[in-house]
């Protein structure tokens, strides 16, 4: 009777088993995810500062495109940096620069190494300005989806703290164009995805089942494609049912105007940290959007276009951000206030990829750039903060 029990229970192993193999195979090739994961981050990337950050000691890799390691910080290696090194110490001869964003800023779809704009920018710099006594040295500590109140916690607690920056360089406002706020005020300034890890921590001490199926749907693709289908079939959200709802969601203009609050909110207090030790400057990036699609090129257009009937207020909604967002900042940098912020810059880019005059492509997807833009990207940085570097050395 043993026997028969110990078999019939392999039996049913084997099978399970097989299955999960083949619905995860089948996945994969059809390029799905396999299991639950919320967004492109896990429980792996936790970062008691920012919620979550880039893993640390990881390897590059170059499958369909080429994706940077990172040293022991979690920073990405590009550029001339190959490995990792202390950077609680500098040489006198280093002048460091830390570039701070989201996944467009760290660089999706790169050719190589030197492709991201903080490796553009590092050679930029080492051509036109240093020489046998001074070496730039850009690094980037951009992370994919990072809004404006994770940069300045990364910039406060960590790099400003112990790392030795002669200038930051942010190049964000696309994240925090779409950004949740969520339901309470007091928590919309933080990522949702630490809203959401909090939520499961105590959901899980409350209650084991929820533990329990949330661990299934991170785990086992079975699990997870059989919830995917009641999901399809039942028009019932069981990932992120909020989230999902909000962003299929037309925003209001109050709405709006909290993302705006939020974002300025973040960007003075990161202007109070600059100093004449550590410059500081802000560029708001340049976006496909409904004001300049027809300024795009062709196949452009149709990323545009291909998106927009998925996520119908998507491009709608980030236009009213960017509107609103172009307005306070030239009232932000025609105030008195602003005038003797002299070691800090706010510079608006965000037309910057609004014309494409040989119908060249821009982007890689609905918000990610090509080597060309980041080009683009890249020189007018170094142009904007050359005269500060100047100001910087003299000091």
């Amino acid at each position: 009777m043993l026997k028969k029990i110990l078999f019939f229970l392999i039996i049913n192993i084997i099978i399970l088993l097989s299955i999960e193999i083949i619905i995860k195979t089948t996945l994969k090739v059809l390029k799905y995810p396999t299991v639950y994961k919320l967004k492109t981050i896990s429980e792996q990337k936790y970062d008691y500062l920012t919620g979550y950050y880039n893993l640390s000691n990881t390897e590059e890799t170059s499958k369909e495109n080429y994706s940077q390691g990172t040293d022991q910080y979690g920073f990405n290696l590009d550029g001339e940096r190959f490995v990792s090194q202390d950077l609680t110490i500098k040489d006198d001869n280093i002048f460091r620069i830390f570039l701070l964003g989201g996944s467009t800023a760290q660089g999706r779809y790169l050719v190589d190494r030197y492709d991201p704009i903080s490796a553009r920018l590092e050679k930029k710099l080492n051509k036109k300005m240093g020489n046998s006594k001074l070496n730039f040295q850009v690094i980037n500590a951009a992370a994919g989806g990072f809004i404006s109140s994770q940069e300045l916690a990364l910039i406060q607690y960590k790099i400003l703290y112990a790392l030795k920056p002669d200038h930051i360089i942010i190049l964000n406002g696309t994240n925090d164009s779409i950004h949740n706020l969520g339901d309470e005020f007091y928590q919309s300034n933080s990522h949702i995805y630490q809203r959401e890890f909090q939520k499961n921590i105590k959901r899980g001490y409350k209650n084991f089942f929820f533990l329990f199926d949330d661990w299934l749907s991170k785990n086992i693709s079975t699990y997870f494609f059989l919830k995917k289908i009641i999901e399809k079939t039942t028009g019932i959200f069981l990932f992120e049912a909020k989230t999902r709802k909000f962003a299929a969601n037309e925003m209001s203009k109050k709405y709006s105007e909290g993302r705006i609050y939020k974002y300025f909110y973040n960007i003075n207090l990161i202007s109070k940290l600059a100093s004449k030790d550590t410059y500081i400057s802000i560029f708001f990036q340049p976006q496909m959007l409904p004001d300049n699609i027809k300024g795009l090129s062709d196949n452009d257009q149709k990323i545009f276009s291909d998106f927009n009937k998925q996520k119908k207020f998507y491009f709608s909604n980030k236009q009213l951000f960017y509107d609103m967002a172009r307005e306070k900042i030239k009232s932000i940098n025609s105030s008195d206030e602003f005038k003797n912020k002299k070691y800090f810059q706010l510079v608006d880019i965000s037309n910057l990829l609004d014309f494409s005059e040989h119908s060249e492509d821009y982007y890689s997807d609905w918000v990610h750039y090509y080597p060309l833009s980041r080009e683009i990207i890249a020189k007018r940085i170094f142009q904007d903060i050359e005269k500060k570097i100047k100001e910087n050395l003299n000091n």
